[in-house]
């Protein structure tokens, strides 16, 4: 008996530790800006330190020029990145998606920790290296046309005149722990692989009701 018992127990530990290191998850984000100066935060979780990528993928579809930026749990930055340039296809979630020169595209190794990404329209920077100091066109809801950058009054493209864009977004964070948008106004479908834990998580719940009922 004691031999079976160390035996399910090692087997539960070495499934716990196979879970661990699964825990690792892509998430996408969608949505649309409504004017030229809006910025959308994503927070995210990194489980242990690795390798994590995020990376737009509307520009190529017609959305605007975006400007990815990473902070710290501090809301101190730690990059910014205007056009990525990469060229080609990344698949989250089993879905490849498509990314030109001037959608944004950040692949670094970050440790263990939670972080805030930024997006914004370009020339939309950050004033400072903090998060609370806020954007560059904070207040100037139709800057590109301010800028000569189209007769359009939002979202104009920022190479040609008649280049006109729109203010959708797509945003996709791999190899996370976890990511939620902070806007609970405009929060992302979950994917399939989410809605699966989701359900999961909800047929415990009815079964605990269910046991607690008896």
């Amino acid at each position: 008996m004691k031999k079976m018992i160390g035996f399910l127990v090692s087997v539960a530990c070495a499934t716990l530790l196979v879970c661990s290191s699964a825990s690792a998850l892509d998430f996408d984000f969608s949505g649309t800006f409504t004017y030229d100066n809006d910025v959308i935060l994503l927070d995210f979780t990194v489980g242990e330190a690795s390798t994590i990528t995020i990376f737009s993928s509307s520009w190529v579809d017609g959305g605007f020029d975006p400007i990815l930026a990473i902070w710290d749990s501090a809301g101190t930055r730690m990059s910014q990145q205007d056009d990525g340039g990469v060229v080609g296809t990344t698949a989250s979630n089993g879905v490849d998606y498509t990314h030109g020169t001037w959608d944004s595209y950040y692949n670094v190794d970050l440790a263990a920790g939670s972080y805030t990404a930024s997006i914004a329209q370009f020339n939309n920077f950050s004033v400072s290296t903090s998060l609370s100091d806020g954007f560059t066109h904070d207040g100037n809801i139709n800057f590109t046309n301010d800028l000569g950058y189209g007769t359009e009054e939002y979202f104009n493209g920022v190479w040609a005149s008649e280049d006109s864009r729109t203010g959708d977004w797509a945003f996709h964070i791999l190899n996370v722990a976890e990511a939620t948008q902070q806007d609970p106004g405009n929060a992302p479908v979950p994917e399939p692989a989410t809605m699966f834990l989701l359900g999961t998580g909800l047929i415990g719940l009815v079964g605990s009701r269910k046991k607690f009922k008896k």
